[in-house]
């Protein structure tokens, strides 16, 4: 059952096995405190991890502040034979055979120290920094976006165990639901229900590691150490309950819901490959498949896409337009809520799941 225990807590158990392993550790507290022991050894692994530092934004310019200065015009020219007559050399006269001092092959070492760069050795110097750099930048740059990349899908792994261990919970088997009305009808709420429940062990995994946090003027209504309860969203006033609906969510879109039976209920888990239940936010909204490049994506290249069994995909933007399923737009080309069960459609924090509705 050690197995069963380490499956559930990574979500990689059917549903009817996560209910079932539910069940155990409601009945078996010594299966909780092992379950606990596994957490607390899997934890240093989590805290031990440490993104790769990115490559300075100067180092172009140190690397050519580095180079040696370049020689002045008055040095062109000066010291270019590294061979020294003596000053007291005669050339034997004609028809002598006695022998004369001849100059030294030897390269003088006060030249060498005096001699300085001169303009081939520089520019010398200079092509090759500019070749090294030509070809790492690209490199440092690629391998700086293939890291960010990695850890948003690190970050989209945990949300899906925790949507798991939440689904096993629900009576109907749904994920987190958005409200059709009200102020719990937008799609960041999906993040305060996973807290609420207990579920969401770390509210900096809202942040995408590819965008910067919002800064503290834009939200300076809200903890963004901290993700809002339910309470706090039904107390809230309006400016600060626009503020929750905005960042409660961080910088990731999550599915509005689907319509069932002429109603707007939250997705059923069945544990399909094609249905996308969170991605990468987008930076702001979408009206149309036109502007994708603009708004969303890492550095405009794909997003990442957590489906529902478990499985995350990191898909490129040209290659969105081609799925059957789009996982930012409905079946109309909207960023509402799926037209039916087998539609998914995920949106950041402030969407509501239609774009009439009254949120308070």
């Amino acid at each position: 059952m050690h197995e069963d225990l380490i499956g559930y807590l990574l979500g990689a158990l059917e549903p009817h096995e996560m209910r079932r392993v539910a069940q155990w550790l409601e009945e078996d507290p010594e299966a909780r405190q092992e379950l606990e022991a596994i957490e607390r050894s899997l934890r240093p692994l989590e805290e031990a991890y440490e993104p790769p530092e990115p490559p300075p934004q100067d180092l172009v310019a140190k690397t050519l502040a580095a180079l040696p200065p370049m020689p002045s015009p008055d040095s062109i020219g000066r010291d270019q034979t590294l061979l020294r007559v003596g000053e007291n050399s005669k050339l034997p006269e004609s028809g002598s055979h006695d022998l004369v001092d001849l100059p030294k092959l030897e390269p003088s070492i006060d030249n060498i120290r005096g001699r300085g760069y001169g303009w081939t050795d520089w520019l010398g110097a200079a092509a090759a920094a500019v070749v090294m750099l030509t070809v790492i930048i690209p490199a440092l740059a690629a391998g700086r976006l293939e890291a960010r990349k990695t850890a948003c899908q690190d970050n989209l792994r945990q949300f899906g165990t925790a949507i798991t261990q939440y689904v096993s919970h629900s009576p109907q088997e749904r994920m987190p639901a958005v409200a059709e009305v009200g102020r719990e009808a937008f799609a960041g709420v999906f993040m305060i229900r996973l807290n609420e429940s207990g579920l969401l062990t770390d509210p900096d995994l809202r942040w995408c590691p590819s965008l910067d946090q919002p800064p503290r003027m834009e939200a300076a209504l809200t903890d963004l150490t901290s993700v809002p309860s339910l309470d706090d969203l039904h107390d809230a006033p309006v400016d600060r309950l626009k503020q929750i609906q905005q960042y409660a969510g961080g910088q990731y879109a999550y599915n509005l819901g689907v319509i069932e039976e002429d109603r707007l209920k939250s997705p059923r888990f069945e544990a399909r490959a094609s249905f996308a239940i969170m991605s990468d936010a987008p930076l702001s909204g979408i009206t149309g498949t036109t502007q994708h490049g603009k708004v969303v994506g890492h550095n405009g290249t794909g997003i990442n896409v957590l489906y529902e069994d478990g499985r995350v995909r990191f898909i490129p933007l040209a290659a969105l337009e081609t799925m059957p399923d789009h996982p930012l737009l409905n079946h109309r080309g909207e960023v509402e809520a799926g037209v039916s069960v087998d539609d998914a459609t995920l949106a950041p924090s402030w969407r509501p799941p239609f774009v009439n509705v009254r949120q308070r």
